[in-house]
C-alpha cells in the first residue's frame, strides 16, 4: 500500500494538506521510524514524540525561507522525512548514509549540526538579529526540549528578552511538569491571549490610560503592577514572561488542530514568544510510551556469540567505582545528565547521598567537584569526553589552578563513538587536558587495568583523567597488568627494530596487528603507554633509542595528542630516537559509521596499522644511507 508520505514532493506541499491528511502522515512517519530503527539504530522515543509538532510547523511556516533550529537535534527524523530524505532514510547513521542529527551537507533545511544541548536559542537569536541587519522578514523558530534546558539556553533566553527580537521558542515538554494547566479553559485563554483582537485590546487600554489627565502616569504604574500580579497568579510560565517572552501554553503537542491554530497566532507576534508544548515521548509505540528512557535510543544489531555476555567499558568503570565507594565513604560520584549512559544508576541507588546528577550542566558539575574536594571528599566526575569539552574553563580555574587534592575525571566515550558522528566523537580530550598544569592523563588497555587505574587515581594528590571508549571491554589474553606507577609504561611484548607505543583502546588493535607483522618477518616491541601525561624520559629513553621505528597509536586527534607529546619530550630532553610515526586522527571531523568501520577507514585497525608500519619501513629502508 502506498503511503501518503511517499507522495510528498516537497515540504511546501504540507501547507495544502488537510488536518485529516496530516494525521495520516503522522501515522506514516511513525511507521517508517519504527520499521527503520531496529535495523540502523538511533533515537527512538524523542522522534516519535515530535511527529505532530513537526508536521504543524511545516504546515504553518515557510521553511526553508523561514528558519528552524532543533536543539540537540536527536528529534530530527520527522524533519528529515519531510525534507527529501525518505528514500535514504534506511541509511540513517550508516557509513555513506544520512546523519542521525541535522546536517547542512544534506539539506538546505538543516542550518546547523546540533548534537550538543543548549545551542538552539543562541543560534536562533543570531538568525533573528541578522534579520534586522539584513532587512529580511524571515520567521525564526527554535525547538528546545525540557531536558536540554541548560545554562547556555538560559543565557540565550535572557539576551533575547533584552533585545526583544522576533523569535519563537517552542518548549517541547515531554517530562517535566512545568505547568499543570491543561484543558479547555487553558486552550481558550491561549487563543484569546495570542490572537490579534486581544493584542489590539491591550494596546488600546494602554493608549487610553496614558491619555488620562494628571493621574495617567500613576494609573499606568498601578495598572502595570495589577497586570503583573494577575499574570503571576493566572498565567502559567511567569518565569518566561519575566525574561521578556510572551508565554503561551501548555498546548497538547499531539492535537494537530490545536497546534496549528496556536502556531498561526504566535507566528504574527512581533516579540519573543515561548510556546509551551506538551508531548509524550515514544508516542505510537506502547513499549516506548511505557519506558521512554529505555527506548531513548536503539542500537543496530551486531553479530555476537550467544554464550558471551561482555561487559561494557562504562559498566566496568561503574562497578569499580561502586566497589571503591563501599570501602571509602568519602567517594562521591557526579554526572551531568548521563547516569544511564555511564551506568551510574546502581551506584546512585546504593549511595543516594553520594551521587549527584547536575543535569546538562557540565561546567557546574566540575566546579561542584572542586567544592566537594576542598571540603574533604573524593569526587569522581563521569562525563562523556565530547561533553566535558563544555567545562574547559572550570577544569582549569576551579580544579587545576586551586592546588587542591584529587578530582577524578572519568571520560566515557573517549575516541571514536561510531554512528553518532562528529559531534559525539571524543577525540580532543588529550589535547584540551594535557597542557593544564598538575593534570594526569591515563588510559587502560582492558577492564582489569581500568579498575586498577581508578584505585590508583583515588590516592593521588592531583586531578586525574581516565579515558575509556564506548563499547565492550576486550579480552586480549594478556597477563594481569603490572602495578601502576606514575608515568611508567608497561612493555607487553619485547621485540626488535619496531616499537608500537599504544595508548588505551589502541592496545587492542596493536595486539591484533602483531601476527600480521610477524607474517612479514617483523618482531615488534609492544608497549602499553598507560600515561599520556606524565611521559618520563628515563622510562622511554631505552625504547626510543633501541628501535629504528617508533609508532604511536591513539584514537585521538594527532594535533595535540599523544604523539605530539612524545615528540615534545624528545625535543625538550634531547633523547635519541628512531624515526617517530604518529598514527591517529587527522585534522578533520570524522563522519559517522560503525566504530570498526571508522577505525578501518582511518587505518587504525589491525590491518591498517600493519600496512602503515610496512609502508614506513619500506620507505625508511630505501632512504637509509648505504
Amino acid at each position: 500500500m502506498t503511503r501518503l508520505l511517499h507522495t510528498l514532493q516537497s515540504s511546501q506541499d504540507l501547507k495544502k494538506f488537510s488536518v485529516e491528511n496530516l494525521g495520516i502522515l503522522a501515522a506514516d512517519i511513525r511507521q517508517v521510524i519504527l520499521e527503520t530503527l531496529p535495523k540502523t539504530g538511533g533515537h527512538l522515543a524523542s522522534n516519535l514524540g515530535v511527529v505532530e509538532l513537526t508536521l504543524a510547523l511545516y504546515h504553518v511556516y515557510d521553511f526553508p525561507h523561514d528558519r528552524l533550529v532543533l536543539d540537540v537535534g536527536h528529534q530530527c527524523y520527522p524533519h528529515k522525512l519531510l525534507t527529501g530524505r525518505l528514500a535514504r532514510f534506511a541509511t540513517l547513521r550508516q557509513k555513506g548514509g544520512i546523519s542521525g542529527f541535522p546536517s547542512p551537507w544534506e539539506s538546505e533545511h538543516d542550518l546547523f549540526i546540533t548534537g550538543h544541548a543548549g545551542t538552539a536559542v543562541s543560534t536562533a537569536l543570531g538568525l533573528a538579529a541578522a534579520n534586522d541587519v539584513l532587512g529580511e522578514k524571515r520567521k525564526i523558530v527554535a525547538v528546545v526540549g525540557d531536558g536540554s534546558i541548560c545554562g547556555l539556553t538560559f543565557e540565550g533566553l535572557n539576551h533575547c528578552g533584552e533585545l526583544k527580537k522576533n523569535l519563537v521558542v517552542i518548549l517541547n515538554d515531554n517530562r517535566m511538569a512545568i505547568s499543570p494547566t491543561v484543558g479547555a479553559l487553558s486552550r481558550s485563554l491561549n487563543h484569546l491571549r495570542s490572537g490579534e483582537a486581544y493584542r489590539h485590546l491591550v494596546e488600546e487600554i494602554k493608549h487610553t490610560v496614558q491619555k488620562l489627565p494628571v493621574l495617567g502616569e500613576k494609573l499606568e504604574h498601578l495598572g502595570d503592577r495589577v497586570l503583573h500580579l494577575l499574570s503571576a497568579n493566572l498565567i502559567p510560565g511567569q518565569f518566561f514572561n519575566d525574561l521578556g517572552f510572551k508565554y503561551y501554553g501548555p498546548v497538547d503537542g499531539h492535537d494537530l488542530p490545536e497546534l496549528i491554530a496556536m502556531l498561526h497566532n504566535v507566528r504574527e507576534i512581533k516579540a519573543p514568544v515561548l510556546l509551551h508544548v506538551k508531548t509524550q515521548k515514544g508516542k505510537g509505540s506502547p513499549d516506548a510510551e511505557r519506558d521512554p528512557l529505555k527506548f531513548y535510543a536503539t542500537s543496530r544489531p551486531t553479530a555476537r556469540l550467544p554464550h558471551r555476555k561482555p561487559s561494557s567499558w562504562s559498566q566496568c568503570f561503574a562497578d569499580a567505582l561502586t566497589l571503591a565507594a563501599r570501602e571509602n565513604p568519602r567517594i562521591i560520584a557526579i554526572t551531568a545528565a548521563m547516569a544511564q549512559g555511564t551506568k551510574l544508576e546502581a551506584f546512585m541507588k546504593e549511595f543516594p547521598q553520594r551521587a549527584l546528577d547536575t543535569g546538562i550542566a557540565e561546567a557546574h558539575a566540575v566546579t561542584l567537584a572542586g567544592g566537594l574536594e576542598r571540603a574533604g571528599l573524593l569526587p569522581v566526575v563521569l562525563i562523556y569526553s565530547t561533553f566535558l569539552q563544555r567545562s574547559y574553563d572550570s577544569i582549569m580555574h576551579d580544579i587545576c589552578l586551586q592546588k587542591g587534592g584529587v578530582v577524578v575525571f572519568a571520560l566515557d566515550r573517549a575516541g571514536l563513538v561510531g554512528d553518532d558522528g562528529a559531534s559525539h566523537h571524543g577525540v580532543f580530550d588529550i589535547a584540551y587536558l594535557r597542557h593544564l598544569p598538575r593534570m594526569i592523563l591515563m588510559a587502560p588497555r582492558d577492564g582489569e587495568e581500568l579498575a586498577a587505574m581508578l584505585r590508583w587515581a583515588l590516592i593521588q594528590n592531583h586531578p586525574v583523567a581516565i579515558r575509556y571508549p564506548r563499547g565492550d571491554v576486550p579480552d586480549l589474553g594478556l597477563p594481569p597488568p603490572a602495578a601502576i606507577e606514575s608515568g611508567v609504561p608497561e612493555v607487553l611484548v619485547r621485540g626488535e627494530r619496531v616499537a608500537l607505543l599504544a595508548y588505551g583502546a589502541m592496545v587492542e588493535a596493536a595486539v591484533r596487528a602483531l601476527p600480521l607483522l610477524r607474517e612479514h618477518g617483523l618482531r615488534p616491541t609492544l608497549v602499553n603507554l598507560r600515561f599520556a601525561k606524565p611521559l618520563l624520559a628515563e622510562h622511554l629513553a631505552p625504547l626510543l633509542a633501541g628501535h629504528e621505528f617508533i609508532f604511536t597509536l591513539e584514537d585521538h586527534a594527532l594535533m595535540g595528542g599523544l604523539g605530539s607529546a612524545l615528540l615534545e619530550l624528545i625535543n625538550s630532553s634531547g633523547l635519541e630516537s628512531g624515526r617517530v610515526v604518529r598514527l591517529g586522527i587527522p585534522d578533520a571531523f570524522v563522519t559517522y559509521a560503525d566504530r570498526d568501520e571508522l577505525l578501518a577507514m582511518l587505518k587504525l585497525d589491525a590491518k591498517g596499522i600493519a600496512a602503515t608500519v610496512m609502508e614506513n619501513i619500506a620507505v625508511g629502508t630505501t632512504l637509509a644511507p648505504k
